[in-house]
């Protein structure tokens, strides 16, 4: 190891490895502590309760191992680039930006967002398992047009990080949001359940949900709402809440959707009816 006249250290390649080596192996150990468990519960109920022995266990391994080396890159990928460039745009946007841009980047960021997440290609793929006689509306959702779907829910959470940003640069109280969306959503789903159709895409519009706080939107809003809250002053832990609007907010869209298409939709009938 040198140092240069400039005040930088060069090092060697082995001594470089020598230093990455035990931060991989570290982090590559934190993954394999997260995912071990439920591993290991799955195989012991695959060959103890239900009697199966693991076929292709190579492979299955093989996969396993790809899980772990994923898991390690995303999570550094997150915490080295995702998460510090969405706080740096939330402490910088207030500086250089009036109100209106503002809003119109967090509505833009939420949409975005809600399309890179993974388990959006789910509900995409979805579709094909919905029989079109006995849920009409949810097959025309999924089959027909999952694209709206899609849409429909990254439109939810974009209006949801922009209400969440005029929270933090307002300072306003997160109940109200909970209070009205809350006795919205339970509005809505006893509706839904009256109406057959309606009651068909229930299930579905409580999971977009549950898909909308994944791995991409969660750590980028947070960082976001983080970064205005500090810009505004109303430091770090004032910039959470964002997260839970952005998990209702879907719901209530895609039962709005649904509100919309419903008319249009035969009502759920056999399968000897619908053909």
């Amino acid at each position: 190891m040198r140092q240069q006249s400039t005040g930088k250290i060069k090092i060697t390649f082995k001594e470089s490895m020598g230093l990455l080596g035990p931060y991989v192996r570290d982090r590559l150990l934190a993954q394999i502590k997260s995912v071990w468990l439920i591993i290991t519960y799955l195989i012991l109920f695959q060959t103890l309760v239900l009697g199966i022995p693991i076929a292709e266990a190579s492979v299955i391994a093989l996969g396993i191992a790809l899980v772990v080396a994923g898991l390690t890159f995303f999570m550094e990928g997150l915490f080295l680039g995702l998460m510090p460039l969405g706080e740096l745009v939330g402490v910088r946007l207030p500086q250089k930006s009036n109100l209106v841009v503002i809003l119109l980047f967090a509505l833009v960021l939420g949409f975005l967002a809600t399309l890179a997440e993974p388990a959006i290609a789910v509900l995409q793929t979805a579709g094909k398992e919905v029989a079109p006689w006995e849920a009409p509306l949810l097959f025309l959702l999924l089959s027909t047009h999952p694209d709206v779907l899609v849409y429909s829910v990254g439109i939810g959470v974009g209006v949801a990080v922009l209400f969440g940003m005029l929270r933090f640069i307002y300072n306003w109280s997160l109940k109200p949001f909970i209070y009205i969306l809350v006795g919205s959503l339970s509005a809505l789903t006893i509706y839904a359940y009256m109406e057959p159709n309606l009651l068909t895409i229930t299930g579905l519009a409580w999971d977009c949900g549950a898909v909308t706080t994944g791995p991409v939107t969660v750590p980028l809003v947070l960082a976001l709402g983080i970064g205005i809250s500090r810009m505004v002053g109303g430091g770090d832990s004032s910039g959470f809440g964002v997260v839970t609007l952005a998990s209702l907010f879907p719901i209530v869209a895609v039962l709005s959707l649904g509100l919309y298409f419903a008319p249009q939709i035969p009502s759920p009938m056999s399968e000897a009816e619908f053909f």
